[in-house]
């Protein structure tokens, strides 16, 4: 791709509408090529013929080329373009001010550059910005006005001049207003994509460091806690804690190299299940039916493991409590459509699930919350007092497509260009107004026969009320019978005042009524309805077709009145079209840059996270770990140093938003001294704004213990206090702490 062109996949809705808009351009500019050409061929500048067709060549070309580049060009050579077109109709109408400043022959008096009024003004409007665009469609119309008066052959020609103007600047002005509405919307969905885009990273990269902390949190929990315990309790043979201490190192190592794409064929996960269980409860009795079809993420395969392994734990340790006959425990792993299911059962003493304390983290953690955060994950634990347990962990790959975080209260894709133009009510009311006085000058400017003047009057008074309904009455968007009401009004008012217009009448706006539908109809299709507008365009025809054989005249003289109308109609539709076409090609586009954008932020996120994990753990666990792992002697110095990390690393998962300095100094300082600490985090990831103060009290507390024991918990959001600490020492005492920081008591 050469430098400065930009993929279109790659175009903001700013961009993507600028490119609409001159592609738009281009089929006008032939259609207003083709109904012109008649005009110049007759008005071609005699004096200088081959000139004058190389201008006529260049201010239809122009455009035309804009329609071609408009999807390959960059947009500052179509800039120059659209701007190069300003500048050449500009010295085409000064050209004629200066030079051809004579009356036209009768009937043929409008110069062909006037038909082509709009197409330059569009194109400067969107090169350019909305004042320049507005300010270049008054001068425009003001020479057109102009040159019309100088050229016309009516007695009035003032008169026929400023209504040229007047209704051109309407017109014109119409597709100018409906352009920049367009224009603004899609700044605004620029400035939507953008935060939303900052949302969804960010949410992605929150759940990312979530499921990396459950994931460090369970390995520790598994694997280094039991390891530190087993070794501050004693009675473990050193032999076999070495082996442990050792196999939880190799487990902190892998972590930081895993690779989450790579799979787990089914035979290799039995595998795993037999040797965990057998190096956890070696009596278990392992079944699974699980073949080379049953494949599963390496991420999953950790989850479902981890799981398993602590379920056989919490079995081995609490299951026989009591019971004077062996527990028998099974795992089995069976198929379940494109997943896998595995139970771990046994027939032990059991328990209440829901009596199971908070702070206990086996159950939530390391089991449930665990395969809860692997897509495509679950887990449900069963149990009651004297019938045993039951642990279901299963993974279903249909479920691991990425599902995009979002922030709440934001959308995941913010829609691209509106589908519809919706324009300001304050504008809609000062267009209103500006179509009624127009069009009003048009009607009763140059009167005709005082007979019909009635006639006129209601033609008129039906279009205002159709234009009023459609622009200030009927929301957006357009419910689907509304354009009804707004056709048959309109077309009832051209009708009526068609009939009052005698077939030899050379006012130059005898047929206002033809124009003023169009303009309707062309904001029926801008608004999402090109179909009924269309169908509007028909009876449209069929009024003109009735007026002229009413009047004697033949067909073509009807279709005379009406078919430089389409050309306008079509400018609208085609505007309408390449709108929806590139709202639905956006939308695409910002749902796959969305993808794209919280996969990078999700794994940013969980790199970072977890060396930030496993720098915290390995700092606090890995020199006990080695020293085990070494076969040192487990004297006394080294079992309560094991203990001390392993209630540390306890509070960094139960209590993480409280683990911050001086807590956690304090926190070992007293437990070296004999202190019972737990420190528990109730708030949800929303750690108060008093957090420093709240530390501070709680580090104040635990310098005051040389025995007994602290409680310190941080509560719920929404709570009077956000802290809650209970001391028993030579007695118990309850503080809290209140949402500005003070210490208190209840």
């Amino acid at each position: 791709m050469r430098r400065g062109r930009r993929p279109l996949a790659g175009l903001t809705a700013a961009e993507r509408l600028a490119r609409v808009l001159y592609t738009s351009i281009g089929p006008t500019a032939v259609v207003f090529c083709l109904l012109s050409l008649g005009s110049f061929l007759s008005q071609v500048w005699a004096p200088r013929p081959l000139p004058a067709i190389l201008i006529w060549a260049l201010v239809f070309g122009l455009p035309v080329a804009l329609g071609v580049l408009s999807r390959r060009a960059s947009l500052r050579l179509l800039r120059r373009i659209a701007l190069a077109e300003g500048v050449v109709f500009l010295a085409i109408l000064v050209f004629w001010l200066s030079f051809r400043a004579t009356p036209l022959p009768a009937g043929a008096d409008i110069p062909w550059a006037l038909t082509f009024t709009g197409v330059p003004v569009l194109a400067v409007g969107v090169a350019t910005r909305d004042r320049f665009g507005w300010a270049y469609l008054v001068v425009v119309c003001a020479l057109s006005g102009l040159v019309r008066a100088a050229t016309s052959t009516d007695p009035q020609p003032v008169l026929v001049g400023l209504e040229d103007a007047v209704y051109s600047m309407l017109l014109v002005g119409v597709f100018l207003g409906l352009m920049m509405a367009a224009r603004r919307n899609a700044v605004r969905v620029d400035a939507a994509t953008v935060a939303t885009r900052a949302d969804i990273a960010a949410a992605a990269a929150g759940v990312a460091r979530s499921r990396e902390r459950v994931a460090i949190d369970a390995l520790v929990h598994d694997s280094v806690i039991s390891t530190l315990l087993m070794a501050g309790r004693g009675g473990i043979p050193a032999a076999a804690l070495a082996e442990h201490a050792a196999a939880t190192l190799v487990r902190l190592d892998a972590v930081r190299d895993r690779a989450p794409g790579q799979l787990v064929p089914g035979p290799e996960l039995t595998r795993r299940l037999e040797a965990l269980a057998a190096q956890i409860t070696p009596d278990a009795v392992v079944n699974s039916d699980l073949d080379d079809r049953s494949v599963v993420t390496a991420a999953a395969a950790t989850a479902l493991l981890g799981a398993v392994g602590e379920a056989l734990r919490n079995s081995r340790v609490a299951a026989g409590v009591g019971l004077d006959r062996p527990v028998h425990r099974s795992v089995t792993a069976r198929m379940q459509g494109p997943g896998l299911r595995i139970t771990v059962r046994d027939d032990g003493v059991g328990f209440d699930p829901a009596s199971v304390p908070a702070e206990r983290l086996g159950i939530a953690r390391s089991i449930v919350e665990r395969m809860r955060r692997v897509a495509g994950g679950a887990a449900t634990v069963w149990s009651r007092p004297g019938a045993g347990a039951e642990v279901v962990v299963s993974w279903t790959p249909e479920a691991t497509t990425l599902a995009m975080p979002v922030a709440p209260g934001t959308p995941a894709t913010p829609a691209a260009i509106p589908l519809l133009v919706t324009l300001p009510r304050s504008l809609a009311l000062v267009l209103l107004a500006v179509f009624a006085a127009v069009h009003l000058l048009l009607a009763f400017g140059d009167p005709g026969p005082a007979a019909g003047r009635p006639l006129t009057a209601l033609g008129l008074l039906l279009i205002v009320a159709a234009a009023a309904w459609l622009l200030v009455i009927v929301p957006d968007p357009i419910p689907r019978r509304a354009p009804v009401v707004v056709i048959l009004l309109a077309t009832a008012g051209a009708a009526l005042a068609s009939a009052a217009v005698a077939p030899a009448s050379a006012q130059p706006f005898a047929h206002w009524a033809f124009g003023a539908v169009t303009l309707l109809l062309v904001l029926l299709a801008t608004r999402g309805r090109p179909g009924p507008a269309w169908a509007g365009y028909g009876l449209l025809v069929a009024v003109g077709l009735g007026w002229a054989l009413l009047n004697g005249l033949g067909v073509a003289d009807g279709l005379t009145l009406v078919v430089r109308h389409a050309a306008t109609l079509l400018a609208g539709a085609v505007f309408a079209v390449g709108l929806t076409r590139s709202t639905r090609t956006l939308a695409v586009l910002n749902r796959e840059r969305a993808v794209s954008i919280a996969t990078t932020a999700s794994a940013e996120a969980g790199v970072t996270e977890r060396e930030s994990e496993l720098a915290r753990v390995n700092a606090l666990a890995r020199p006990a770990l080695e020293r085990l792992a070494g076969g040192e002697d487990l004297d006394p110095p080294l079992r309560a140093e094991c203990l001390i990390v392993e209630a540390t690393l306890r509070d960094a998962i139960r209590a993480r938003t409280l683990f911050v300095e001086p807590v956690i100094t304090a926190a070992r300082a007293a437990r070296l001294r004999g202190v019972d600490v737990t420190l528990l985090d109730d708030s949800g990831g929303r750690p108060p704004e008093v957090l420093a103060a709240v530390a501070g009290i709680v580090a104040g507390q635990l310098d005051l213990l040389d025995a007994g024991r602290l409680t310190a918990r941080l509560l719920p959001p929404g709570r009077d206090d956000v802290a809650s600490l209970v001391v028993e020492s030579t007695g118990t005492r309850m503080l809290t702490v209140s949402p500005v920081g003070k210490l208190r008591t209840p």
